[in-house]
């Protein structure tokens, strides 16, 4: 089989999530891994860029109400958008600013995790925008193409 190594394969949003999302943070950007000589020198983090799409990444974690397993519960999904995209306003009448959200574009690539005998296939997952499920046929905030191909190794769950 001829396929290109870190392949992502486009993905409906009910199937990578059939109970839907809550975003459990805030969108923020993925940064790069930081020596800790660079820490102690206080060289500032840089953003991650994309290396399929060369756009930013950013990342937000959410919980999936149904998981397969309880691995999955949170899961941090990678946005690529030129602009910081915007969640949804919480929901109403919930002690905790819960947000649903949908995400569009979304794509996953599958991954090698964990050690020697315990090893186990994970995904990362990313999306071009997240958007209200009630706006699920109207635009989403952040622009970009879903892509295929090699890239970064992004935010992987189980």
């Amino acid at each position: 089989m001829a396929m290109a190594r870190n392949y992502r394969f486009s993905v409906a949003f009910e199937d990578a999530f059939p109970g839907g999302t809550l975003a459990l943070s805030e969108v923020e950007p993925a940064n790069e891994r930081q020596t800790p000589q660079d820490r102690s020198r206080g060289v500032p983090p840089r953003q991650r860029v994309d290396l399929v799409t060369g756009l930013p990444v950013w990342k937000v974690t959410v919980s999936d109400p149904a998981p397969l397993r309880a691995t999955e519960a949170a899961v941090a999904v990678e946005i690529l958008a030129a602009e910081k995209p915007e969640l949804p306003e919480p929901v109403a009448g919930v002690a905790m600013p819960v947000r649903e959200v949908r995400f569009t574009g979304l794509t996953v690539e599958p991954k090698l995790g964990g050690q020697d005998q315990f090893r186990f296939i994970t995904f990362t997952y990313r999306a071009e925008g997240i958007e209200s499920p009630s706006k699920a046929s109207g635009p989403s905030s952040g622009s970009a193409r879903p892509s295929k191909g090699s890239g970064s190794a992004g935010s992987e769950s189980r």
